[in-house]
């Protein structure tokens, strides 16, 4: 290795199986001090498996060489897999334990690690009651306490809000400048271009050098949706405010509606109330206090809808549960007594054939995101509630989601979609924006879009 690579990988390859094509075939990389990496790819193309390797987490034999001689931190994308203790403290000073830091010193470099990372809530917050984007700042916290010598990010972009990004490149920038080698794999590259020093593409198994980010692409707009049938209202509530039990107040509302055809954003920061709204309308949030809420009429009672109100939760792996995808697909269409061939025409749709007999939990983070969502569109509910749905996928099954999502407009699918931004590339009829207010709670504000 050469003597100022942190980390080198020599002709490095992986295939899961005999009769699969290798995931990593012949990789070369060195990791240097004060160098940022960043490595884009399609969906399922391996990313998350190269970073496994330079970590040390990735169980199964390579091909090649691999040379190290640093401390390696990583944030994987679903930070939920790496949490092991219960409260906020405790996680962060984990690390500070098995390194014998002394207790005395330990406070003080978790609460920098915290600051850093813009986390701003008290060392014994449940780590349970933070949102999928706190826990990733607190994944990030965690790995900076220990001072590694590498870091290595899974798509950041998607768990974090805009601020967020703008608080971990700043962090980022900052860990350049001390000698620590970063690598980011992200399908939003555009989002750190202004501090990497090398860009790759990995594609086949290959990792190519670019000359520069790509240019980003005009999304494509779809026209605004016309229902054949009179519009239906499907959720309705008069003002209210979202509030646990125990006395927390995350937002107030003047109202919402939403009518058949329609595709509404739900745009908030991270931990504003977003998931706990979708869970609201699905009836399964038990901590809260009642909301005058009506969907389909009723009050939400989870089970209570059939297969007409679906959701589709920020943690894919766990709502995927046959041995495989194809069954997985077919699980609830054989429930609710709809066509079996639904599932096989959706694979072939999103080009997912080829995995149909391959089981949903060996599946990278953006394909398991795939699947759950093709489950849902099967069964051609009349709400859906999608929570960051477009996570883990490249721009092209992104423009496949969205085709989708608007073709279940035209039937009269009504959809609320929770976001940490905007998104151009959806035609949306309204957007539900969460103001945060820090004191009081945030308050949910209602536009007309277009």
């Amino acid at each position: 290795m050469g003597t100022s690579a942190l980390v080198e990988l020599k002709q490095v390859g992986l295939a899961y199986s005999s009769r699969q094509d290798a995931v990593l075939d012949g990789v070369d990389l060195a990791l240097r001090a004060g160098e940022c990496h960043l490595i884009t790819g399609a969906t399922g193309s391996g990313k998350s498996t190269l970073l496994g390797i330079i970590a040390g987490v990735v169980s199964r034999p390579i091909t090649g060489e691999l040379y190290t001689q640093a401390v390696v931190g990583m944030v994987m994308q679903d930070p939920q897999v790496q949490i092991l203790r219960q409260t906020v403290g405790a996680e962060i000073a984990f690390v500070l334990e098995n390194m014998a830091v002394e207790p005395s010193k330990m406070l003080v470099r978790v609460q920098h690690a915290l600051r850093a990372v813009g986390l701003w809530v008290s060392l014994e917050t449940p780590v349970d009651s933070l949102s999928l984007g706190q826990k990733y700042r607190l994944m990030l916290a965690a790995q900076l306490v220990c001072e590694p010598d590498v870091l290595l990010l899974d798509e950041p972009w998607a768990q974090l809000d805009d601020l967020g990004v703008v608080e971990l490149s700043a962090v980022l920038k900052s860990l350049l400048a001390r000698g620590i080698a970063i690598v980011i794999v992200e399908h939003q590259p555009q989002a750190f271009a202004d501090f990497y020093s090398h860009c790759w593409h990995l594609h086949q198994g290959q990792l190519s050098k670019q000359a520069s980010l790509f240019a980003v692409s005009q999304p494509k707009r779809y026209r605004p949706v016309q229902c054949a049938k009179q519009r239906q209202l499907l959720i309705e509530a008069p003002a209210f405010s979202l509030q646990f039990t125990d006395g927390n107040c995350l937002f107030k509302c003047a109202g919402l509606q939403l009518f058949s055809g329609e595709l509404v954003t739900l745009v908030g920061s991270n931990g504003a109330g977003k998931s706990t709204l979708l869970k609201t309308l699905l009836g399964a949030q038990a901590d809260i206090v009642q909301v005058p809420i009506k969907v389909l009429g009723k009050r939400p009672k989870l089970g209570g809808f059939g297969q007409q109100l679906m959701m589709l939760f920020q943690r894919p792996s766990r709502q995927l549960f046959e041995t495989t995808v194809l069954q997985e697909l077919c699980f609830s269409l054989k429930r609710f007594n709809l066509p079996l061939e639904r599932a096989t025409s959706m694979l072939q749709r999103l080009g997912l054939s080829h995995l149909s007999e391959h089981s949903p939990h060996t599946l990278s983070y953006g394909q398991q995101h795939l699947i759950a969502i093709a489950s849902l569109l099967c069964l051609q509910p009349k709400i859906l509630l999608l929570d960051d749905p477009f996570a883990g996928l490249d721009d092209d099954y992104c423009q496949q989601v969205v085709a989708l999502l608007n073709e279940e407009q035209q039937r009269g699918c009504g959809i609320v979609l929770a976001s940490h931004r905007a998104l151009p590339q959806l035609q949306v009829d309204r957007q539900w924006q969460i103001q945060a207010q820090y004191l009081s709670g945030g308050q949910l504000e209602v536009d007309q879009v277009g």
